[in-house]
């Protein structure tokens, strides 16, 4: 009895030797940190490699709390479809995740306007008189400002969700 006693704690005793040296993969998805404002330069300038991984790399936690990044400057003007009209937007894009999800959506601003772009570029002069084509743009947007974060950020989730319309200017 007392061998196998003994037996039995050297081998848990290598086995935990053995899963504690596992390597961790340096790609592997993780939580963000929780941010910190008096650090905010950290965050955009990190000095080493492993903080630059640290605030580039992990995932934005959802917090349940609104956090707006506007793209109103310059405003976004297209000329509507088989019309002499253009269009003009601002936007205000809507995260309910933390600091970072927002720092991720400032960062990737040109890609998120090149989304908004294409969309638009859709729009006829009798899109705009219909009764539901905002609230129908509103979700196009999102759903592209989403995919292109989805593209760039490699994220399995929605971090965009709502895209308000903050001007919008039919000419």
């Amino acid at each position: 009895m007392r061998l196998s006693f003994r037996l039995s704690l050297l081998l848990l005793l290598i086995s935990t030797i053995f899963a504690c040296g596992e390597e961790v993969d340096p790609n592997a998805p993780f939580a963000c940190e929780l941010y910190d404002p008096a650090n905010a330069k950290l965050y955009t300038k990190p000095t080493t490699t492993e903080e630059a991984r640290r605030f580039n790399k992990c995932t934005p936690q959802a917090l349940g709390v609104v956090e707006y990044h506007p793209i109103d400057k310059p405003a976004m003007i297209v000329k509507l479809q088989n019309s002499r009209k253009m269009m003009q937007l601002k936007f205000s894009v809507m995260t309910k995740h933390d600091q970072f999800a927002l720092m991720r959506i400032q960062k990737n601003e040109q890609a998120l306007r090149a989304a908004f772009n294409e969309r638009m570029l859709m729009i006829s002069e009798e899109d705009t008189n219909r009764p539901e084509f905002r609230n129908e743009l509103r979700n196009d947007l999102k759903v592209a400002a989403n995919e292109a974060m989805r593209r760039i950020e490699d994220y399995d989730f929605d971090i965009v969700e709502e895209v308000l319309l903050t001007s919008y200017v039919v000419e």
